[in-house]
């Protein structure tokens, strides 16, 4: 994941993680219990993005590649993935992370 990107997300979420190599991001999402996991499909494939999902349920996943296109995104939709998105479109990859942040307070019952 590029360094703006990281950057630009680490300004809304407390924790976050950022890994190297495709074994280690199951380790982080468990680690952490990342409710996003923003994921770079150069680094993931799509088999594995949609084993990600079924495995941790509560976790949004926003795919990225540098060359994202329709068909990408129709994919990582039927993967589980919630949005995926140019790598170098930083505003469409933080509309999907506010998106997550959005839904996850609807669901979170008002404590009177």
């Amino acid at each position: 994941m590029t360094d703006n990107v990281v950057r630009s997300i680490q300004k809304q979420f407390l924790k976050l993680a950022t890994v190297d190599s495709a074994e280690e991001v199951s380790h982080a999402i468990a680690r952490t219990r990342a409710g996003l996991a923003v994921v770079d499909l150069e680094l993931v494939g799509l088999a594995q993005v949609e084993e990600l999902c079924r495995e941790f349920p509560a976790t949004a996943f926003v795919c990225i590649h540098r060359l994202a296109d329709d068909a990408m995104w129709s994919q990582s939709l039927a993967a589980g993935a919630m949005d995926c998105c140019l790598s170098s479109d930083l505003l469409r990859i933080l509309e999907a992370s506010q998106c997550y942040v959005a839904s996850k307070q609807d669901r979170t019952p008002a404590i009177a």
